[in-house]
């Protein structure tokens, strides 16, 4: 049985945290950062936090360590909420989605700009003004099932 213990705690943690960090820890070189993610060991004794920050202009690696730095303060967090019976050890790494999806943004449009068909294109055509009625293939459910149900019964024998 699978248990939902653990995502539930890594969902509350998460909320925890960013709660704590936005308003909480009045520090203004942690503005804009945001935990993405939480990942707890299955014995509860370590937490991994993905991390990322928007209109920040600190390095990933400064914003690391101002966050190693506050994570007295976000275990003392975790012990007030009275969420679990262990504090885990926490560990701190950049989640590089947003880095990834610009990447791949970027790459799109680039492939786009190389294309000219954009004026050939509509959203608002409709196939059925395109097909005739004699491209529709009709289907009588009759027939060939009872011509599929013959050749079975002769592959049988």
């Amino acid at each position: 049985m699978k248990s939902f213990r653990i995502p539930r705690l890594q969902e509350e943690l998460k909320k925890l945290f960013n709660i704590a960090l936005t308003q909480k820890l009045n520090d203004p070189k942690l503005a804009w950062v945001q935990i993405n993610d939480v990942i707890i060991s299955k014995d509860l004794h370590y937490a991994k936090l993905y991390f990322s920050h928007y209109n920040n202009p600190a390095s990933h690696d400064k914003i690391k360590e101002l966050l190693i730095k506050s994570s007295g303060f976000l275990k003392k967090q975790i012990a007030g909420a009275q969420l679990m019976r262990t504090i885990p050890e926490l560990s701190f790494f950049y989640d590089e989605t947003e880095d990834r999806a610009e990447k791949v943004d970027s790459l799109l449009a680039n492939l786009k700009d190389g294309y000219e068909d954009d004026d050939d294109y509509d959203p608002d055509i409709d196939i059925d003004d395109y097909l005739d009625d004699d491209d529709y293939l009709d289907f009588d459910e009759e027939e060939d099932y009872e011509d599929f149900d013959e050749d079975d019964e002769d592959e049988d024998e």
